[in-house]
């Protein structure tokens, strides 16, 4: 008899372990998330819903080399030029926006030679500059891209025409790809 009653107690003793366990585990469920509750700031969210969608139309990689310098090209300009064409869409419920950037990784032209345009679709001019030195450049920022809404944009570069001798610049390179980021736009 003394085994069954040995073993009546380690069941009892089991069974308020398990309880009080059950007890821990809620208590510090609570807590964590009264925590989490109060860290929050009182009227934000994070919401975020569909997608945006590049096409480059005539890719994204940048190989520059073999141009010639030539004045500042028109829209319809094909010689002498790098010319690339992309298409940036928002498939989600809200508006976007967009920045448009150059990650070079190799720029072997001199400061104020390489030359861009960026242009809507209608030929207007979005961005222009000077192109120097390698990584991440800038093109374009905080540009508008409605909902539901797709906008083809053109980016032009060449070697700025500066009436010298430009020959050693002629035999120079630039590598590299174009990166469309985009963010939620807050009204």
């Amino acid at each position: 008899m003394n085994s069954s009653a040995g073993t009546g107690k380690k069941d009892i003793f089991y069974i308020v372990v398990l309880i009080l366990t059950f007890v821990v585990v809620l208590v510090g469920a609570t807590f964590a998330i009264f925590i989490y509750l109060r860290s929050q700031e009182e009227g934000s969210s994070a919401v975020y819903t569909g997608t945006l969608s590049i096409e480059y139309i005539s890719g994204n990689i940048i190989n520059l080399g073999a141009l010639y310098p030539i004045e500042e090209p028109s829209f319809e300009e094909t010689e002498n030029v790098y010319r690339n064409t992309f298409m940036v869409s928002s498939t989600g419920s809200l508006d976007s926006l967009i920045d448009i950037n150059l990650n070079l990784n190799t720029n072997e032209f001199s400061n104020d030679t390489l030359m861009y345009n960026l242009y809507n679709v209608d030929g207007e001019v979005i961005a222009n500059g000077v192109i120097y030195g390698s990584g991440v450049k800038t093109l374009a920022s905080s540009i508008t891209l409605e909902n539901g809404k797709t906008e083809e944009y053109v980016l032009m570069i060449w070697i700025n025409e500066n009436n010298e001798n430009q020959n050693m610049e002629m035999k120079k390179s630039l590598t590299g790809f174009i990166e469309v980021n985009a963010n939620q736009k807050i009204e």
